[in-house]
């Protein structure tokens, strides 16, 4: 079941066939995080009975399953230069290094001492922070297996981390209802960010007496200059973060909580004429809205994940190519391969965007 309503031009419609299904394959347990390889080729899922299974991204067909983690998988990353090394982290307090040729694991990386929720490669691949419920963010040497910091960052479990495009900055998240930057050298926190009703969005020094939901998910846009936050008040907000301001605020399908229990990723979508970025929920499936209108363009529910009243949220998606290929995976096990369909790919200059847009270009 898909549908949406898109005003891209100046028109309400319903964009039913913004995406097509490739695959869907089903396996009874959580999944959890799902990334495609930085070549394209495959993809990834961290399961919840501690293996991680990887799949042919044309075909859909299972390539290996990996096993080594003694408990659930929170999230795992691709080497950015070699799509053949895979990182993990788990409830088992570690990170692992995997071959996927191989089908081997090449290292353990011990040091957080509650649940790893969040990792991040580089775009050198040498360097791996992860997150924890331990409320630290380490940075590890990954060829010498060696911590490089750690740093002491919020005030309940890290969430979710995400990096600038150059690398130069670490952007968190936490139950604690903060955003924070920190410098990726020194390891100096630059900034604050949290957000109340009355401020709209501020940055600042003190936040005793501020009262914040828990933020969830944290994405970089693809230029670096805005990050899209996901709270468990139902709602996605984008950040001018130099600005200190929340600019668009996006929600759910006739006003439905996008997540209010869950950690929903997130992701840009700028292969197509007007930026979109897409969200997993609680119960309103995969959700895809236009950057600039805010409208949702697109949903997709799976019939398996509409259980009577119950949820089966849609924990994680990834894009590959811009947003040519759409990956997502649920709590119930179904994990979903969505294409673009090549009418709405931009074939004009990205400059015809207004340079008033905050959002031009994204890419």
């Amino acid at each position: 079941m898909s549908n949406g309503q898109y005003n891209g031009s100046g028109q309400n419609e319903y964009l039913k066939d913004l995406y097509h299904l490739n695959h869907k394959i089903s396996i009874n347990v959580s999944v959890n995080s799902i990334k495609i390889s930085p070549n394209g080729k495959t993809f990834a899922c961290a399961l919840s009975d501690s293996t991680i299974r990887i799949y042919d991204l044309v075909s859909g067909e299972e390539i290996v399953i990996l096993k080594g983690h003694t408990k659930g998988i929170s999230d795992l990353e691709y080497s950015p230069i070699n799509s053949d090394i895979i990182a993990s982290c788990s409830d088992d307090l570690t990170i692992r290094i995997w071959s996927i040729k191989k089908k081997t694991c090449l290292k353990i990386l011990k040091k957080h001492t509650y649940h790893i929720t969040t990792i991040k490669f580089t775009s050198k691949g040498n360097i791996l922070i992860s997150g924890s419920a331990d409320e630290t963010i380490t940075i590890w040497d990954i060829t010498t297996g060696r911590t490089l910091k750690t740093l002491a960052a919020h005030s309940d479990p890290v969430s979710s981390i995400s990096l600038t495009p150059d690398n130069s900055i670490i952007v968190s998240s936490s139950y604690d209802g903060l955003m924070r930057l920190f410098d990726l050298e020194t390891g100096q926190c630059l900034k604050t960010l949290t957000y109340n009703s009355t401020s709209h969005g501020t940055a600042t020094a003190s936040t005793n007496d501020v009262l914040n939901f828990p933020i969830s998910n944290v994405e970089i846009s693809p230029n670096g200059k805005y990050i899209l936050s996901s709270s468990l008040d139902g709602l996605i907000r984008l950040w001018d973060y130099m600005d200190n301001k929340v600019i668009k605020t996006y929600i759910g399908i006739d006003g439905k909580p996008i997540s209010e229990k869950y950690n929903c990723g997130t992701r840009f979508i700028t292969k197509t004429m007007t930026p979109m970025i897409v969200s997993g929920s609680e119960s309103l499936g995969l959700l895809i809205w236009d950057i600039q209108s805010k409208k949702v363009v697109y949903q997709y529910q799976d019939e398996a994940e509409t259980d009577g009243d119950s949820q089966n949220p849609v924990f994680e998606v990834d894009v590959s190519e811009q947003g040519k290929y759409l990956v997502s995976c649920s709590k119930n096990g179904i994990i979903n391969v969505h294409e673009l369909n090549p009418k709405y790919v931009k074939t004009t200059p990205e400059k015809i965007y207004r340079d008033d847009t905050p959002f031009t270009p994204l890419s």
